[in-house]
């Protein structure tokens, strides 16, 4: 079993791309991830993703969105969590929830199932983001027009002190299938 964690400012996190860990910074999004591994190539492993409130944040107020990104190798094949609305596409794992967490506490865990293929080897990461909702609006408009004013009351403003976001990168080692026998 691994656990990972790292939390981020809004600063440093990016919205292109998978994102990797590296130095943490004090965020209000803590986002942690478990795996099952090692994986054994052509296999299934489990992923449980866990987004806490910091105990220093104002707690998560409004909608979550977790996106988690599988390299090739790791196929997400069902993604569930009480409470999330989960969507698989190209090896990205989406997760939206309005439900609400207190300084401290956590929300309800998201559990990923993956197959492995039979092909994969080594060491793979995959990685992920947990967002609060407004700052995912924001960032969508930044990347169209990074300049661009909000009106009052828009959901992204210089006023909103909604959660910063924060992304996890876990690695898992593949190892080889087991010899059939019989």
């Amino acid at each position: 079993m691994t656990i990972v964690t790292v939390a981020m400012t809004t600063a440093a996190a990016t919205a292109a791309g998978p994102l990797t860990s590296g130095a943490g910074f004090p965020g209000d999004l803590v986002l942690t991830t478990v795996h099952d591994g090692p994986f054994e190539a052509g296999g299934t492993g489990t992923f449980s993703i866990d987004v806490t409130a910091s105990p220093g944040s104002t707690g998560i107020t409004r909608p979550t969105r977790v996106t988690y990104y599988f390299p090739s190798g790791l196929t997400p094949v069902r993604a569930w969590g009480t409470g999330w609305r989960c969507r698989i596409a190209a090896g990205i794992v989406d997760c939206d929830t309005r439900d609400l967490a207190a300084p401290g506490f956590q929300l309800p865990r998201i559990t990923v199932g993956v197959a492995v293929s039979p092909t994969a080897s080594g060491t793979l990461t995959a990685s992920g983001r947990a967002v609060h909702a407004a700052h995912a609006a924001r960032d969508a408009a930044d990347a169209i027009d990074p300049g661009a004013e909000t009106g009052p009351g828009a959901v992204g403003t210089a006023m909103e002190t909604g959660p910063a976001p924060a992304t996890v990168a876990s690695t898992v080692q593949i190892v080889p299938a087991a010899p059939r026998t019989g």
